[in-house]
């Protein structure tokens, strides 16, 4: 009898100690490094003479920080000339996007309802299987048996697999770690917009590394630098500051007039 009872203990040991945590609060510190073949070669943060500040994201390196809290995420990235905050209200379904260059402070906000708004506007002259709004693939997993560290932490790789716009099959390799999953309302693809991989919400843990081609030739790679998973953020982290020029996105200046600042992404989509 004592022997069952060891053993029943023992096996319930074994399963807490392995169970998958599931964190509502955290910060996690990260990397991604694009090289666009055909960029222009441009600085991130740039003032064009006239008034109008262009921010540039997508070629060199970009150090973020991530700070993760019941439902709240906020990113912080350094771009070498600036900086840029994006705080996401999952309960609210509102981003806010802050940029600090060359003497700005500038932003736009932007709820889930205005982006569907927005990709219906820009596919309503695409053919059917371009359309961004429709492009959900079926998505599979394979889960290898591969092993590396990465932020400290014992990581495992995964192929995902999927069919692009074109109808063809992409393989997508992803180091994860097992260890641990975001809390309710933490959106992995509103952190890592930039790499837009389908499937990542789907893995048995969270993304730490990865590397992909895109069409046009730019290689994006993507690490996990630090994890803190006993890390304590204050609710003030979330605040939107009052010293920012903020607008709603449907009146941001993308192009002309004085004043404004346009927002140029490279690196293009899958």
């Amino acid at each position: 009898m004592k022997v069952i009872v060891f053993a029943i203990a023992t096996l319930l040991m074994f399963g807490t100690s392995s169970a998958q945590q599931v964190v509502n609060e955290a910060v996690i510190q990260m990397k991604t490094e694009t090289s666009n073949p055909n960029s222009d070669g441009g600085p991130p943060v740039s003032n064009d003479g006239e008034g109008r500040v262009m921010v540039r994201i997508g070629d060199g390196e970009i150090k973020s920080k991530m700070f993760f809290k019941n439902g709240m995420t906020k990113i912080e990235s350094d771009m070498g000339m600036g900086t840029n905050q994006v705080i996401i209200d999952s309960k609210e379904k509102k981003t806010t996007t802050l940029f600090e260059a060359m003497g700005r402070k500038m932003g736009f906000y932007t709820t889930e309802a205005d982006m569907q708004r927005m990709m219906a506007s820009a596919d309503s002259g695409r053919p059917q299987q371009q359309r961004v709004q429709q492009f959900s693939p079926e998505v599979f997993i394979e889960y290898l048996s591969e092993t590396k560290k990465i932020a400290g932490m014992e990581c495992k790789k995964a192929l995902i697999r999927y069919k692009d716009r074109r109808g063809q099959e992409v393989q997508q390799e992803v180091w994860y770690s097992p260890e641990f999953v975001m809390g309710e309302g933490f959106k992995i693809r509103d952190v890592m917009r930039m790499a837009n991989v389908p499937g990542l919400e789907k893995l048995k843990g969270f993304p730490m590394e990865f590397q992909l081609t895109r069409q046009n030739g730019a290689k994006v790679h993507y690490q996990v630098t630090k994890v803190d998973l006993t890390a304590k953020v204050d609710d003030k982290t979330f605040n939107i500051p009052k010293d920012y020029d903020i607008k709603p996105m449907s009146e941001m200046n993308q192009g002309g007039g004085r004043n404004g600042f346009q927002f140029r992404m490279n690196g293009g989509g899958q």
